[in-house]
């Protein structure tokens, strides 16, 4: 169904966008705790490591991909 809605690519089944859903939200329970925990320069850098992180893998696999995909 949410390959029909554009949701996912053609090859993707709903429980990837549910391990999707959930990783989402493990990161936003760190995020959070990272700014309960630690002072606000440090969890503002822990927060930008992990969006740089997510930017530069998604980076690596659209260079890994086939052309025409």
């Amino acid at each position: 169904m949410s390959a029909g809605w554009g949701l996912l690519p053609a090859g993707a089944d709903e429980s990837d966008l549910m391990m999707l859903v959930l990783a989402l939200f493990i990161l936003s329970i760190l995020v959070i705790a990272m700014f309960i925990t630690f002072p606000l320069f440090y969890a503002v850098l822990g927060t930008l490591l992990i969006i740089l992180g997510i930017l530069y893998g998604v980076h690596v696999m659209k260079q890994n991909q086939a052309p025409g995909d």
